[in-house]
């Protein structure tokens, strides 16, 4: 990893972390959300974007991407799963896995950032599972088609990790109040840069 790569990916660990301490403090009444939104807005305009190469906003929120790249400030799956309150973090991926929607997802993200990526490997998968009891599981999803976007490691502080814009997908799948929230701020986001452009 070059420096700039570590400075990058030391700035996206610092804005998940900023997220989830506000999020905290709310939470626990210590702060109003509309206080917590001015304050992560006020940090946010203290970062100066244009220094930083390839560093833009998607409509997804996401903030960390460079020319094709995928850095390693990966999200882990399984805490977001344990924020559920599930004694089997697992199979709340499993059952994500399993849903269509999922499967598109990730092989368009794959064949935008992954150029090993193996879609003829990934249909004859997706074959397998609609036609047999077989279970797409992140290892095999991972094994069959080289996929980068999601990651697992077994043993001790082992599970399953993805790529921020996975990570958030499987958030929004998990947590409704949460992709309301995407929904609204992508409402906002895009129609104010409709009103500015037409301004």
């Amino acid at each position: 990893m070059t420096d700039r790569e570590a400075q990058i990916e030391a700035l996206w660990t610092y804005e998940i972390s900023h997220e989830k301490i506000l999020k905290r403090n709310v939470k626990k009444g210590y702060i109003t959300q509309a206080e917590a939104d001015e304050f992560s807005e006020k940090l946010f305009e203290q970062l100066d974007l244009q220094k930083i190469p390839g560093f833009r906003l998607s409509s997804l929120g996401e903030k960390m991407r460079t020319d094709g790249s995928c850095l390693n400030a990966y999200v882990s799956l399984t805490e977001i799963a344990k924020e559920k309150k599930t004694s089997s973090p697992s199979y709340l991926i499993q059952s994500w896995m399993r849903n269509n929607i999922t499967v598109e997802y990730l092989r368009m993200w794959e064949k935008i950032y992954n150029p090993g990526f193996k879609e003829d490997t990934c249909d004859e998968l997706i074959h397998t599972i609609h036609t047999t009891s077989t279970t797409l599981t992140p290892s095999l999803w991972i094994k069959a088609t080289h996929a980068h976007g999601i990651k697992t490691s077994r043993g001790k502080g082992g599970g399953t990790v993805a790529h921020p814009e996975i990570a958030e997908m499987f958030r929004a799948w998990l947590f409704p109040e949460f992709m309301l929230e995407l929904v609204q701020w992508y409402r906002s986001f895009y129609h104010g840069s409709i009103d500015n452009n037409m301004a």
